[in-house]
């Protein structure tokens, strides 16, 4: 059976209340970051508490209150599937409905590089998703335009379009960069669209947006994402995500 074939509406077997006992709703609003630059931030600038945390075979993943936000906060795995299954678990026993997530990209234009990214749609090049929605090319995001609303009314620089969503960080070839551009994608990162698919069978609202990392093409650019450039771009847009936050 083929991956697009994986969507089924039958009961899954396990869920996250086998896991997790509910804890009192502190808000129903969570900040998102993939970046241990911005988890420190976090816990020095705004001296954010630990309330509770997600158990896993790799360790505790704690979950913090940002009161300066009214918002939770946590440092998510990377990739579509564990982030996933962390947004369920986190959303079920917090209470937590509207999630915040951003981190770098990949552009496919080097025009983007000092811009935000807000992406509308992302192209479905990983698993997680087709577990979770019938299977499509893309998977609209549907709180893009309530993003967008917010980083005009705060006068943020950014673009918005399709994005490219992949397991294969190292498989990202010429051929399917190229086919991709021609399609209108702008940018590439590893989770979108299945935290959308994710969000969209759970009733969780998914905001997200990137900022430029690494720039690919023909020839390959690292960019903004390493050295003191990212660790700086992953603090501004912790800024942005605490906008968001307040906005919403």
């Amino acid at each position: 059976m083929s991956i697009i074939d994986s969507f089924d509406k039958s009961k899954p077997i396990i869920t996250p209340d086998k896991f997790y006992k509910k804890i009192d709703k502190i808000t129903d609003k969570c900040i998102v970051t993939f970046s241990h630059h911005v988890r420190d931030e976090v816990l020095t600038k705004y001296n954010a508490k630990e309330i509770c945390y997600v158990a896993t075979c790799n360790g505790h993943i704690p979950i913090y209150y940002i009161e300066e936000a009214n918002a939770l906060f946590f440092m998510s795995q990377i990739g579509s599937a564990p982030a996933g299954a962390l947004l369920e678990e986190v959303a079920y026993f917090t209470g937590a409905s509207k999630f915040i997530y951003f981190g770098s990209c990949g552009i496919l234009d080097p025009n983007y590089k000092n811009k935000y990214i807000v992406p509308t749609e992302s192209y479905r090049d990983e698993g997680l998703s087709y577990h979770y929605v019938p299977a499509s090319d893309y998977i609209t995001i549907k709180n893009a335009s309530k993003v967008i609303d917010i980083f005009k009314k705060n006068d943020i620089d950014f673009v918005s379009g399709r994005n490219w969503t992949t397991d294969g960080i190292y498989r990202e070839t010429i051929n399917k960069f190229n086919k991709r551009k021609e399609d209108g994608c702008i940018s590439v990162e590893m989770e979108s669209a299945g935290l959308e698919a994710v969000a969209d069978t759970s009733g969780i609202e998914y905001y997200t947006f990137f900022f430029a990392g690494d720039l690919l093409g023909n020839e390959y650019d690292t960019g903004n994402l390493v050295g003191e450039n990212h660790k700086n771009s992953q603090l501004n847009s912790l800024d942005v995500a605490i906008i968001i936050a307040k906005s919403l």
